[in-house]
């Protein structure tokens, strides 16, 4: 089943399963005529397969036991289904109990008198209303309805306004498969920020710690490198990873009082600006370099993103960085664009050895 915001899971996943069935899987028309009719015409034009396995995984997903995690591409698809519903229950005389199935009254039935016991704030009969109600299902059934403004939130960054976007808190990276594709290509990494980038990045190079050898380049025999060397390695795996894709890398760069391991910016573009600070576990600036060094560059420059990477050595000092993480999230303006991220470049044992 779909993970929806609401406790009646098995109740929403029923009837928008019982729906799909019935609208658009019903085998006495072709479903991709019913696809058209529901979706945006560039998305159901340019990618079709896709808006046909969409609505088959939202078919299966609200069937089986497993809790599923909607994407991009399935909320647009379920949004603009039970905008379909809604406008077919406002035409149609006597919908709830012309289309609703026996199935779907019993189960209503139950789950408001659910909800009366839970709540209580209104008769039964109001609450069974919001299950018949498909105009109540986008704030019960969606964290947020962000992807109805990609186009005007990507416009606005391409015009260089970021503000809406940030004030929303939207992750445009998150919404990149429903894009139109000549915007997707101009996207090769298929990244539209620069922080989804170097998220990606970092990802890359944590895998390549835990399941690679690569944390052997921080060692030199058994003692763990210098700091700067640790710029140098990862300031050659940035090159690469981001080698022609218009991304700027300067390594100690001055910035107000002091200077920054690095900063980043994409296309020359000023809203796509990130720092990145790197500290050993072992240091004794670690929390200043947080608390003090990165927010004082941020709040004197316009840069909005950063990253504040900390090397680990040792068991101890994982597990000092793990609590250093939990005691020092913060949600203030500048701390809540900082992201804290792990570089455990501790010794793995080798197979060999493990046996």
């Amino acid at each position: 089943m779909i993970i929806f915001t609401t406790r009646q899971l098995k109740t929403y996943n029923y009837i928008i399963h019982y729906f799909l069935e019935t609208e658009i899987f019903n085998g006495f028309e072709d479903v991709g005529d019913t696809i058209e009719v529901i979706l945006p015409k560039y998305l159901f034009r340019e990618q079709y397969i896709k808006c046909i396995q969409t609505f088959e995984e939202l078919l299966s997903w609200t069937e089986d036991d497993f809790l599923h995690q909607l994407s991009a591409f399935h909320e647009l698809a379920l949004y603009y289904f039970i905008v379909y519903l809604k406008g077919l229950r406002d035409d149609t005389e006597d919908f709830d109990n012309t289309y609703f199935n026996e199935t779907c009254h019993s189960l209503i039935k139950k789950s408001s008198a659910e909800d009366f016991e839970e709540y209580g704030e209104v008769s039964v009969e109001q609450y069974a209303d919001k299950y018949y109600d498909f105009s109540r299902y986008f704030d019960l059934l969606f964290d947020d309805l962000d992807f109805l403004m990609i186009g005007n939130l990507y416009n606005d960054r391409i015009f260089g306004n970021s503000n809406i976007e940030e004030f929303l808190g939207v992750n445009l990276d998150f919404y990149f498969e429903i894009l139109p594709l000549d915007i997707q290509k101009k996207h090769k990494s298929k990244h539209i920020t620069l922080v989804g980038e170097i998220i990606e990045m970092l990802d890359y190079i944590i895998h390549r710690l835990n399941y690679g050898n690569l944390y052997k380049l921080f060692w030199d025999g058994n003692d763990p490198v210098k700091e700067e060397k640790i710029q140098l390695i990862l300031e050659n795996i940035m090159d690469a990873y981001f080698y022609n894709q218009d991304v700027d890398i300067t390594r100690e760069a001055l910035l107000g009082n002091g200077k920054v391991d690095f900063k980043l910016y994409k296309n020359k573009k000023e809203d796509e600006k990130v720092l990145i600070e790197i500290k050993r576990a072992s240091s004794s600036y670690l929390k200043k370099g947080y608390e003090k060094q990165l927010t004082d560059y941020m709040l004197s420059t316009s840069y909005k993103n950063a990253f504040y990477l900390v090397a680990c050595f040792t068991d101890n000092e994982f597990e000092k960085v793990e609590r250093f993480i939990k005691n020092h999230i913060y949600t203030d303006t500048v701390q809540l664009y900082i992201n804290i991220y792990i570089l455990d470049l501790r010794k793995r044992k080798t197979a060999s050895v493990q046996k």
